[in-house]
């Protein structure tokens, strides 16, 4: 019996970025069964607060949040950190300053604001659809952060042979130094060495004490890979990339759009009993 579903949120549970009724209601109905549903997003907590209302775990003792890709694990009751790893200013500023030498839109993110320089009009209003605090910083200088917990740093750029070129240009700044992974088809996202989706499942199914036989990860895309790779039962949605459906245990039927996280609730919870 699976007690923990992670699952994705762009491109997996949501829809124009909100939680679509069919998925609510499938969510809502795992509460009669015991099992915990878990967003494991690379978002900022300060970004997913009406999601977690979608989904009706807000400021819920009990309920929980991964972020910036397995960065920062949040019991959702009065925000409450339980896991951080971030990066510290120095490494952010390598990577920063690699970024300059590319036609990329950088955004850090520190725990309370995203920070966007070379600014791409198409993410300052992605950013703004989503209720992302964030700042448009005219001048290519991060000097400004120094002393603030940085989470993540990323690259963007809507071509992703553009961003998988860079990082085999960055590999002797990220080998053995830096995790690096994609999202949204549009994100080189930068995290400390470790951090992932994956960990991130290890570390909450460890946390309430729950074996790994018992969890579903849901995703669809390459940052989606490691906990698909970790979970009792990987699953990936009927968009996703060929290697990726390769290499899940379950690809749904139908694409996020139309109910794919609805799909493995009702396959692998509701009708096992």
């Amino acid at each position: 019996m699976y007690k923990l579903i992670l699952s994705d949120l762009d491109e997996t549970l949501l829809v124009n970025h909100h939680v679509p009724e069919v998925n609510q209601k499938a969510v809502q109905s795992l509460k009669d069964k015991n099992v915990k549903f878990v967003p494991a997003t690379g978002r900022a907590y300060n970004m997913i607060g009406e999601i977690l209302q979608e989904l009706g775990t807000y400021q819920q003792e009990n309920e929980y949040s991964i972020c910036f890709n397995g960065g920062l694990i949040v019991e959702n009751k009065d925000n409450h950190v339980l896991y951080f790893n971030g990066l510290s200013f120095e490494e952010t500023k390598e990577l920063f300053n690699a970024g300059a030498t590319y036609d990329v839109c950088v955004l850090i993110f520190t725990m309370d604001c995203c920070y966007i320089f070379n600014a791409d009009p198409d993410e300052v209003e992605r950013k703004t659809v989503q209720k992302a605090p964030f700042k448009v910083v005219d001048e290519y200088n991060m000097d400004f952060l120094k002393g603030d917990k940085i989470a993540k740093i990323l690259f963007e750029r809507r071509d992703m042979s553009y961003l998988k070129n860079i990082e085999q240009e960055l590999k002797p700044l990220i080998d053995g130094r830096f995790a690096a992974s994609y999202s949204s088809y549009r994100y080189l996202e930068f995290n400390p060495l470790g951090v992932n989706k994956g960990a991130a499942l290890k570390w909450l199914a460890d946390y309430l004490h729950i074996e790994i036989e018992e969890t579903i990860a849901i995703g669809d895309n390459y940052n989606d890979t490691s906990m698909i790779e970790v979970a009792g039962l990987g699953v990936c949605v009927d968009g996703a990339t060929d290697d990726i459906k390769e290499m899940s245990d379950y690809v749904t039927s139908v694409d996020y759009d139309q109910g794919a996280v609805k799909e493995v609730i009702e396959k692998f919870i509701m009708e096992d009993e």
